[in-house]
């Protein structure tokens, strides 16, 4: 992922609230085939990239994202991300960039998609589904009740559970979408 794909998704955000939502935005982006080059390892919360979190540290110490702290019960706090004037009129310079064709019109064929993540209301229904996602590459023959199964033991949650059976129908519709119709 570089710094202008970043940027694109920050921008389609406005604001880009808490960094777990982005780690599981350009997760679920990544398993659908959007082209992001980024590593992904398991974590406590799911799918992880170091490479991302570098990413928006370098960004936000280039002042090409504002980064925004408040209080979290949960974690003690979190952080939004928005574009700095920098960023915006960066972006702008990249839209007649011919370097940045290819990369910049496949991210924008996700875009309806990576909206869609951004704007999601539940975090925890995200963060499962990004999980269960996660399982499912890793399972690739597997049906999707496996990877449900092994996401929600992953999880220390019910398998059969609302929660996991809402996730594992959002995972679907993300991966395959035709068949979700």
């Amino acid at each position: 992922m570089d710094a202008y794909q970043l940027a694109k998704l920050v921008e389609w955000a406005g604001t880009l609230h808490t960094r777990k939502r982005l780690q599981k935005v350009v997760y679920l982006l990544k398993a659908a085939d959007c082209p992001l080059n980024v590593d992904y390892t398991l974590h406590y919360y799911g799918p992880y990239s170091a490479d991302i979190a570098r990413l928006t540290d370098a960004m936000v110490q280039a002042d090409l994202l504002r980064e925004e702290e408040s209080p979290n019960a949960m974690t003690g706090k979190s952080f939004s991300y928005t574009l700095s004037d920098t960023a915006r009129s960066r972006l702008l310079a990249g839209l007649q960039d011919p370097n940045l064709e290819p990369s910049r019109l496949r991210l924008q064929e996700f875009e309806n998609l990576a909206r869609r993540l951004l704007e999601e209301p539940d975090l925890q229904k995200l963060e499962f589904a990004a999980t269960i996602a996660y399982f499912r590459k890793q399972l690739q023959a597997e049906p999707w009740q496996a990877a449900r199964e092994a996401a929600a033991k992953f999880k220390q949650q019910e398998s059969d559970s609302r929660e996991m059976r809402d996730a594992e129908e959002f995972a679907r519709q993300v991966l395959e979408p035709e068949d979700s119709d």
